[in-house]
């Protein structure tokens, strides 16, 4: 049997420097909720797990509101008054990429029409539940495409390549789909006017999809690889959080994510297509691609556990500003030591809401994100990562607005522009 070097292993050696940069986001928001007072000052928090929030996140447009808040700093919805509160919304994400490898250059994009999340909070008096569904990262009905291929499937191409012998590699190419869903059920109480506290449990189900392409000839003849891989997991996790109103118009909020196991299922599909001499060669390679890209096995990406720190405040009447910070435990992890070439994983988000009367107001936000890559880079390679969901540190800022139709009923729009980078050196 035929071996081909693993491309979702391999390390970045040699002095080669890579930057993949430039990503844009462009969102859309409908939302329909009932609006809390300006003082409560509720702030979201991260229980994403990247900066794919919700639509109104990015640009600080959920710092009060409270028709979302379950789904980052669930121990603030006893603040809110008695009723149900539904929320729906969806962003659209415009994004571009392009890598560089040396003096090779890999462009790639992503259109997602849609990535939607769902809520609902039911409060009365001290108590209050919440169950909320939402996209922790990747997006559906999405696929990120490199039509020249990448750095990867030109290392996998030309392992083939040199298998068959005075062959060279023609073309490359790769689409490629992740996403993860959460669903989360849990409730809230409020112990006094100064403290609350929450309570929940998650699911999530994972879903991954490659196709790669290559081709390649030579005097022998041609050959053409068309490989499918399909991965999917789920996985249970918890999510406890407080909240403490130290002052009126003031808010502090803690939360914690455990980590949750994800153990998926790999299934690969090769499809190798030879003339001439070549032809026979091509069970053997097909039995390789499978046997390397682990056809049939288990492998372990674990969502990581994360702390959020979130504080929020009114300093003059209707303006509010709101502070997060995410904290990613990625080397607690299980992902098959590859969390061991990784640091942990920081973001920090800053945001302005200013009301310009009670209908109207306006957010603008700023977001970094540190994903723990290590200063080397070489090895820096998430298990995730290839042609996929890039593991790039983020720096993004986003806008919105939103306008109160009438009591139970907002409309929205932000948008956001977010640059992603990674550097690869020796």
């Amino acid at each position: 049997m035929l071996k081909i070097k693993d491309v979702n292993r391999v390390a970045v050696k040699n002095n080669i420097k890579m930057e993949v940069c430039c990503m844009k986001k462009i969102f859309c928001l409908f939302t329909m909720a009932v609006f809390v007072c300006v003082a409560t000052a509720l702030y979201a928090n991260g229980i994403a797990q990247s900066s794919h929030f919700t639509a109104k996140h990015i640009a600080g447009m959920n710092d009060n509101t409270g028709d979302e808040t379950a789904m980052y700093d669930p121990a603030s919805v006893v603040w809110l008054k008695d009723g149900i509160y539904i929320n729906v919304s969806s962003f659209t994400v415009l994004d571009s990429l392009e890598a560089k490898v040396e003096s090779t250059k890999y462009e790639g994009s992503a259109n997602a029409w849609t990535v939607p999340a769902a809520s609902v909070t039911y409060k009365q008096d001290q108590f209050a539940g919440f169950l909320y569904f939402n996209v922790l990262d990747g997006a559906p009905f999405a696929k990120l495409k490199w039509d020249d291929g990448t750095f990867y499937t030109y290392t996998a191409a030309s392992g083939v390549a040199a298998l068959l012998t005075g062959s060279s590699i023609t073309s490359t190419s790769v689409e490629a789909s992740s996403t993860t869903y959460n669903i989360t059920l849990g409730g809230a109480y409020k112990i006094n006017d100064m403290f609350s506290v929450a309570l929940g449990g998650r699911y999530i189900y994972y879903t991954k999809e490659v196709n790669n392409k290559f081709s390649g000839e030579g005097i022998p003849g041609t050959y053409s690889v068309d490989t499918n891989i399909k991965e999917t997991a789920n996985g249970f996790g918890g999510v406890v959080g407080l909240n403490v109103v130290p002052a009126h118009g003031y808010l502090i909020g803690l939360t914690y994510a455990t980590a949750i196991k994800r153990e998926y299922d790999i299934t690969v599909d090769p499809t190798v297509t030879a003339t001439g001499a070549y032809a026979a060669a091509a069970p053997s390679v097909a039995a390789g691609i499978k046997a390397t890209l682990g056809d049939g096995k288990k492998a372990r990406y674990d969502i990581p556990a994360m702390a959020t720190l979130t504080a929020a405040g009114m300093p003059v009447m209707g303006t509010i500003i709101a502070l997060q910070i995410n904290y990613m435990f990625n080397k607690q992890a299980d992902w098959e030591e590859a969390e061991k070439e990784y640091n942990n994983t920081i973001v920090y988000m800053l945001a302005l809401t200013q009301y310009l009367n009670q209908q109207l107001r306006f957010s603008l936000g700023v977001m970094y994100a540190d994903k723990g890559i290590k200063d080397d880079g070489a090895e820096s390679l998430h298990p995730d990562s290839e042609d996929v969901n890039p593991v790039l540190d983020e720096l993004g800022f986003g806008l919105g607005a939103a306008y109160n139709i009438n009591e139970n009923l907002n409309v929205g729009l932000t948008y956001s522009y977010t640059w992603r980078v990674r550097l690869l050196v020796e």
